[in-house]
């Protein structure tokens, strides 16, 4: 009962990390679009990436994937985050 109450809870915050993530990539898209600064491109890949590695052992959750499977989709989640801080903060250096 109590497992099945968090799986949901974890999946409406996947959920409403998805969408604030993917608002913030819009708006710095936008920003990008007015200024034509390549930095802010970058800025948004590694958002993207960030949000994506975020939400990685959630969607393991949600497809009931092994054990050994949610261990590495933790492990993955963690590349993806550090790839993703490393290409903004590439990108916020760049200028």
């Amino acid at each position: 009962m109590i497992e099945s109450q968090f799986i949901i809870i974890q999946q409406i915050l996947a959920l409403v990390t998805l969408i604030l993530g993917g608002a913030l990539i819009i708006f710095i898209y936008d920003a990008y679009k007015l200024i034509r600064q390549p930095s802010l491109l970058f800025f948004t890949l590694g958002m993207f990436i960030l949000v994506i590695g975020i939400v990685v052992p959630d969607i393991a959750v949600i497809a009931k994937v092994s054990v050994e499977m949610l261990y590495w989709g933790e492990v993955f989640s963690r590349i993806l985050a550090i790839i993703g801080i490393g290409v903004m903060n590439y990108a916020v250096l760049r200028g």
